[in-house]
């Protein structure tokens, strides 16, 4: 199974080393720019910011596209990540922006980008220092962003396009909806073929991640085998990079993020539809 996780006690025996760059990636639902005065209260010793802006494209794209690799290893570099750096970027476990970020870091080719477990609630309760008050000025790349081999390449397998949704469509392969159950209940339809797999179901009553084998026993309930070539969508690739962490972690390797997401599909003004097959797990599922 790969490595996408970092526990509590791993982080906090990160703090200080020199090759580790800690990420705070909060990004509240309804008001983002709002993450920055988060980390200027209080973060894990050490954290630098790096907003969930960073890893969209510009407009005129839709939202929540991903930013081009050039534009986020120099954001990276700006903060002091190398080529040689361990990346460990936490949220607020709601709004999954570091998940996203070691998705796609990861989809370009850095392999030293992990997510806290739990994000900084699990953080909080751990008892793990806390750094309060106005951070110190945000270092500065300790390397220049062109560092061979380059910090970010072109996306990897972990990304899908919207032919690719076709595709798993016209096959009968696995799309799975990763919203919240705000964000559903908001918009209670899919994209045709899906069925829901939202990150609740896949972490415990606080947050933190099932063990592999529960993990791997509801996404086969979901038709997701370990190697199933499967899709992942939500509302702007923020939850859905999420589940694919957590899939992947365990085991399930073939899951794929559509980008676009549900974004990208309707402004193609394509349908969405009711949800009719029965879902496979039972209700009550906690987390977040």
């Amino acid at each position: 199974m790969e490595k996408l996780l970092v526990s509590c006690d791993e982080l906090a025996g990160l703090i200080g080393v020199p090759s580790v760059r800690i990420l705070d990636t909060r990004w509240p639902v309804g008001d983002g720019p709002a993450g920055r005065g988060l980390y200027h209260r209080s973060r894990v010793p050490g954290a630098a910011y790096l907003g969930f802006d960073a890893t969209q494209a510009p407009r005129p794209q839709p939202p929540g596209r991903a930013a081009d690799p050039g534009a986020l290893a120099a954001a990276l570099a700006g903060l002091g990540v190398d080529a040689g750096s361990t990346v460990v970027a936490y949220d607020d476990n709601h709004q999954f922006t570091a998940a996203r970020l070691v998705w796609l870091m990861r989809a370009h080719g850095f392999e030293r980008a992990f997510r806290l477990d739990g994000g900084w609630p699990a953080w909080l309760r751990s008892g793990g220092p806390v750094e309060t008050g106005p951070a110190r000025t945000e270092p500065v790349s300790r390397r220049p962003v062109e560092t061979r081999p380059p910090l970010l390449g072109r996306a990897g397998p972990a990304v899908a396009g919207l032919d690719d949704v076709l595709a798993h469509q016209a096959a009968g392969l696995p799309i799975v909806d990763c919203r919240r159950d705000s964000s559903w209940a908001e918009e209670p339809r899919l994209i045709p073929g899906a069925t829901r797999l939202p990150m609740r179901v896949l972490v415990d009553s606080s947050g933190l991640h099932l063990p592999p084998s529960r993990i791997r026993a509801t996404a086969a309930a979901a038709g997701i085998g370990a190697g199933t070539p499967a899709i992942a969508y939500c509302g702007a690739a923020i939850s859905a990079p999420a589940v694919w962490l957590a899939l992947r972690s365990a085991g399930v390797t073939g899951v794929r993020v559509y980008d676009g997401s549900i974004t990208e599909w309707v402004a193609g003004g394509r349908p969405l539809v009711p949800e009719t097959a029965r879902r496979p797990w039972g209700t009550g599922a906690a987390g977040a």
